[in-house]
């Protein structure tokens, strides 16, 4: 059945004449959307929707037995939630890997049904995989002893004298075990500090070997152990080898060159096939494997693990059962990644406490084909069966919640650039979570499964940033422009598309605005955002990395109306007025959460432009710890309720250092009210502990309060009303800019009078002082100038 087919037999032609659709936009944000759901997990992707929040704009938009496309579909999570739905789905999508998956997930069968095939292949492939991770156990010398993982470490070289150099040595394996980070080497021999770093990268050399034990069961700290010299021999006889560092494996590689007589041995054979001419192209996430001297992407995993995948796909694609050797394959897709060098070794923390000892796999670094200096090069077989145990979980959540409902997907690897294949005016929704720029090159990360799958995805058709490709933001504003043409000329007038975006730069929603209104779409009601309580590794690293996805609701209208926003002439005045409407009464934010608020807020109302949202917020607003708050406001604890202008008092955890100190001083003057400014300084240096003070000063930390005379007190809530009046902010900063001669426009000599009178009333005696001096007489009103004269001379009054 072809996609026109589908639509035909599943479908419901548009009869203008009787449409009656007539549904708002989504307009409930999703602060808790699940990153640990079965179905999430059942198979790792670079990024994905979670199928039950998806589920909730599908039954939004559509009926039962509507039919949703979505031609950016990735793992397939739209065609899940449709058939949640008791919806049918079409998916498209030009990475043969997200066919794949899309295809598994959307097809599923029933979990004992997948482990008696598993465990079918297990039986047959365990004999020629078994002996590869069969090891003596050390704690009570039985031969059943099994290989669970096999920690290897980057050797580098010193740039000031070339001696090799172990990164994890043992006084850094030591450290690295607790849990402290080394970045810095320090060279044995002639004392050279350096950061690790590729460009130093000479090869890598087993440190460590994890087992587990049928007999005695040896688990923690126990299970790991050195290699001795037997199993140095293994070692090289499956991956060869040329030198080493450590004495015993030297000393073992020695003997075997001697014997043999040869310069170095080489690895061991692959018994089957693999992808052996399959190149990673020179690209921007291929440098991580390029530059370590992996051209190809089976040199991704040892010759271990490479032996016992290739003995597994074999088996996988004897199966006679079609359905079955999907699901095989699905798993072995699944595992892939986790059985490279790309997972990286890290010690285990239980309970927040690190145990020294117990090495625990930290994971793979999303977005990347990066290789850590410590890598868990774990066993196929213990990775699979893990896998297994996922696959099966999401295809059980998968069946239950359809609840017997009807629904068929059609999935075919396709550009959302040409949909030509689809009728007009057919589809009742669309969902489209299209690449983001240059965020994620799919392409290249995709290669690892595409090799096995014998099928790579044409880079020419994706739509996507990225200089190795020639593609630069106007060729992407092209390419996402025909894709959204496609979307709306296959959509029914008065439908909507839900396009899931996130691009730490604001041009880029500028260009989004474009896009969307250039292939005829109007965007309507609020734009919203799908967060997690889940973050990855460069979100709890970076506040500036997007926590959130913005979710804009686009309608298709039916009588071909445009939307042309208008432009604005000042971005960054629409920015700090978005930022201070935000903050009022909220507490504190971070930075990550304004700025998806002030996307939210500018998206549906003027054109956007590039904006500083660190300077503004550094100029404008006020930041305790990593929270900002409008100006005048008081500080928060993290957790409590809070009004406008009111203090929050609970006595909670401390969040960070610099917020507690700032709300001990708030209490302070709360209980006390006005209080000489000695006695405030005072108590801090008493009741703040002095590491705290160390990261706090003084002076910022009443940077909210009212300071007169000597003496401080809390802001009235006027008062604070007054602080967080933003046209006045703005025109102060635009009054010190022109007098230290930063201003990029000269104001008439009538403005500089409006301006005199604002200082005056604002108490910036000194800037009015100096106003007055750059009055010309001669270009004012008589009138005017006498009555800005005695403002004037208030103020140097007031200043003195």
């Amino acid at each position: 059945m072809d996609v026109a087919e589908f639509i035909h037999t599943y479908g419901k032609p548009y009869d203008p004449a009787a449409d009656d659709y007539n549904v708002p936009p989504f307009q409930e944000n999703v602060e808790n959307a699940s990153k640990s759901s079965r179905i999430y997990h059942a198979q790792r992707y670079w990024t994905k929707q979670d199928p039950y929040t998806v589920k909730r704009f599908i039954e939004h938009y559509t009926q039962p037995g509507d039919i949703v496309l979505d031609a950016f579909c990735g793992t397939g999570m739209t065609g899940v939630a449709a058939m949640m739905s008791g919806r049918h789905a079409i998916l498209f999508d030009i990475s043969p890997a997200c066919i794949h998956m899309a295809r598994n997930f959307t097809t599923p069968i029933e979990p004992s049904e997948l482990e008696r095939a598993y465990r079918k292949l297990r039986t047959a492939v365990d004999k020629e995989i078994a002996p590869l991770y069969q090891i003596t156990c050390h704690k009570c010398g039985s031969k059943k002893a099994r290989i669970i993982s096999i920690v290897l470490s980057d050797i580098f070289k010193c740039p000031r004298c070339d001696t090799e150099l172990l990164y994890a040595s043992p006084a850094r394996w030591a450290r690295l075990r607790k849990g402290e980070k080394v970045p810095e080497i320090v060279c044995d021999s002639c004392g050279r500090a350096f950061r690790k770093n590729v460009k130093h990268f000479v090869r890598i050399e087993p440190i460590q070997i994890r087992i587990t034990c049928p007999s005695c069961k040896v688990t923690g700290e126990a299970s790991t152990r050195t290699l001795n010299e037997q199993d140095w021999q293994e070692y090289v006889e499956l991956e060869g080898g040329k030198v080493f560092l450590d004495p015993v494996g030297k000393r073992v590689l020695g003997k075997m060159k001697k014997v043999r007589k040869v310069h170095e041995i080489p690895p061991a054979p692959i018994p089957y096939w693999y992808p052996s001419d399959v190149r990673f192209p020179v690209g921007k996430k291929t440098g991580e494997p390029l530059n370590r001297g992996l051209q190809h992407t089976y040199e991704m995993f040892s010759r271990r693990n490479l032996i016992a995948l290739s003995t597994i796909w074999h088996y996988i694609q004897q199966s006679s059962d079609k359905a079955i050797q999907e699901k095989l394959a699905f798993i072995f897709t699944g595992g892939l990644f986790k059985a490279s060098y790309m997972l990286g070794w890290g010690p285990r923390r239980i309970k927040g406490e690190v145990r020294e000892g117990l090495a625990g796999p930290e994971g793979i670094r999303a977005g990347t084909l990066y290789i850590p200096s410590l890598i868990s090069d774990k066993s196929v077989l213990f990775n699979f069966d893990q896998k297994l145990a996922l696959v099966k979980g999401g295809m059980t959540d998968i069946l239950s919640s359809m609840h017997g409902q009807m629904s068929s997907v059609f999935i075919e690897k396709r550009s959302a650039m040409d949909l030509a294949v689809v009728p007009n005016k057919s589809v009742d929704y669309l969902f489209y979570d299209p690449p983001y720029g240059s965020n994620i090159i799919y392409s290249e990360l995709n290669l690892m499964w595409e090799a096995w799958l014998c099928d790579t995805t044409d880079n020419t058709e994706e739509i996507i940033e990225n200089e190795y490709q020639r593609k630069g933001r106007e060729m992407y504003g092209k390419m996402m422009t025909q894709a959204l043409r496609e979307g709306f000329r296959v959509l029914k007038p008065g439908r909507w598309l839900s396009l899931v975006y996130s691009y730490s730069d604001p041009s880029m929603y500028r260009l989004v605005q474009k896009m969307a209104h250039d292939a005829g779409f109007v965007d309507e009601g609020e734009v919203i955002h799908i967060g997690s309580s889940r973050k990855t590794k460069s979100q709890m690293d970076s506040d500036k990395t997007q926590q959130r996805y913005l979710v804009i609701n686009f309608k298709k209208p039916k009588n071909g109306e445009r939307k042309h926003l208008p432009g604005t002439e000042n971005i960054e005045y629409n920015v700090i007025v978005a930022v201070q409407e935000f903050l009022q009464g909220r507490g504190g934010q971070t930075r990550d959460v304004i700025y998806d608020q002030v996307i939210k807020t500018l998206f549906t109302s003027v054109q956007i432009e590039q904006f500083n949202l660190d300077e503004i917020l550094k100029n404008f607003f006020r930041k305790v710890g990593d929270k900002w708050y409008a100006p005048g406001a008081l500080v928060s604890r993290a957790g409590a309720e809070t009004s406008k202008g009111q203090l929050r008092l609970a006595l909670d955890a401390v969040e960070d250092p610099e917020t507690e100190a700032v709300v001990k001083l708030q209490e302070f003057l709360a209980r006390h009210g006005t209080v000489p400014l000695a006695e405030l300084r005072e108590y801090f240096l008493r009741e703040i502990p002095f590491e705290w003070q160390e990261r706090v000063d003084f002076n910022v930390a009443i940077e909210g309060f009212v300071v007169k005379e000597g003496k401080v007190r809390l802001p009235s809530p006027d008062e604070q009303q007054v602080k967080q009046d933003v046209t006045a902010r703005i025109r102060t900063r635009e009054i010190r800019k022109f007098l230290e001669g930063t201003l990029d426009k000269q104001p008439a000599d009538a403005d500089l009078c409006a301006w005199i009178e604002f200082c005056y009333q604002h108490e910036l005696f000194a800037e009015g002082v100096q106003l007055f001096s750059r009055v010309d007489a001669a270009f004012v009103d008589a009138e005017m100038y006498q009555k800005t004269k005695k403002i004037a001379e208030v103020c140097q009054l007031r200043n003195e």
